[in-house]
């Protein structure tokens, strides 16, 4: 194996505690076959929800942090860093007992009133909230009436669904950061 093919020592820890992980958590699908037979397919599915589950949620909390991010540059300027910032005991009571009480469909509010938001983007931001709701507040979120696990009319469990999301995120993401943001590289 070429050197730089190898994993360093930290990244080897990384990959074996991710490993250790997944079984753990019930996502090592990759030893699918080491499953009775029988119930490898219920397996498979719930694998299947946890993985979309988790990228929704993580999706939903990034949102949330850009929407963060607007209304504190917005009352706090441009001049410090964020680093800097959260030294100061203002921006701490800030963002502790105003933003944390804030729901993100609030602080959308907010923000569509300190600047201009692309009809698309708020759509997909609130379409991003009622989807995390359903997913996070149900375990079948199927049976709900509202909050249905569906993305544009797509089962967010299909591939389609779950490509389409992610379109629509990286849109989104790129909206807020301002440029064509590569964030494949992250997994987002």
């Amino acid at each position: 194996m070429p050197s730089s093919d190898r994993l360093t020592k930290k990244q080897q820890n990384l990959l074996d505690e991710l490993h250790a992980l997944a079984e753990l958590f019930g996502l090592d699908y990759a030893n699918i076959r080491e499953y009775e037979r029988e119930a490898r397919t219920p397996f498979l599915e719930v694998m299947k929800r946890k993985l979309v589950l988790a990228q929704v949620v993580t999706w939903y909390t990034l949102v949330d942090e850009y929407l963060n991010n607007e209304i504190c540059r917005y009352y706090f300027g441009k001049k410090r860093t964020f680093p800097e910032l959260w030294k100061t005991k203002r921006f701490k009571l800030f963002n502790h007992y105003i933003l944390e009480d804030l729901y993100p469909l609030q602080k959308l509010r907010l923000v569509k009133a300190i600047r201009s938001i692309p009809k698309p983007i708020a759509k997909d931001i609130d379409s991003l909230n009622a989807l995390r709701n359903g997913l996070a507040h149900a375990f079948f979120p199927e049976n709900l009436r509202k909050s249905k696990p569906t993305w544009k009319g797509n089962d967010i469990y299909s591939l389609d669904g779950a490509k389409l999301f992610m379109d629509d995120m990286r849109r989104i993401s790129d909206f807020f950061l301002g440029f064509a943001a590569d964030v494949d590289r992250l997994g987002l």
